[in-house]
């Protein structure tokens, strides 16, 4: 069977994709702030099929806590506002300090802080700090983002979908 060739994705909706060369080690992916809103938390919940008491009653906290999944969207809005990306997620790791309550706002500030290739693929690595309204650190992630699936030997070119999801 011959193989066919598949370009990666030039633009989309939103313009031209983040290449990988526009990553600058270092660059900080600006602020946030992120109000946990109880509703948006629910819908997450249905939607991944996450059911625990904790999250709808009193927990050992003292309150009912937010999931730790319901940190991934702010986050990534955060990145997908400085860079136009739409990548395969490779690597999560985050860090809680302490319990996340709903209703409560947080500051989210984040940062590139790697980019490699491997097996001729192109990864980038940001990381992202949340504070509560006294500073205090909430929780820290650090995410990995293979940018396609498509080795980098291929050229960009022609349209791809935005989700629309993130932006």
């Amino acid at each position: 069977m011959p193989e066919i060739a598949v370009d990666r994705v030039e633009f989309d909706d939103r313009g031209p994709r983040t290449t990988y060369d526009e990553f600058v080690v270092g660059e900080s992916l600006g602020s946030m702030e992120w109000t946990v809103a109880r509703d948006a938390v629910a819908g997450l919940l249905r939607n991944d099929q996450d059911q625990h008491e904790w999250y709808d009653e009193d927990s050992p906290a003292g309150y009912p806590v937010v999931p730790p999944m319901a940190t991934y969207p702010p986050v990534r809005m955060l990145f997908t506002r400085r860079h136009n990306v739409r990548g395969v997620f490779y690597r999560f790791r985050s860090e809680f300090v302490r319990p996340i309550r709903y209703g409560e706002t947080l500051t989210i500030t984040g940062s590139v802080c790697d980019k490699y290739v491997r097996r001729d693929r192109e990864y980038v690595t940001y990381e992202a700090t949340a504070v509560d309204a006294d500073g205090a650190v909430v929780f820290r992630t650090w995410r990995t983002h293979a940018l396609d699936y498509i080795t980098r030997d291929r050229p960009r070119s022609g349209k791809g979908v935005d989700s629309g999801l993130l932006s």
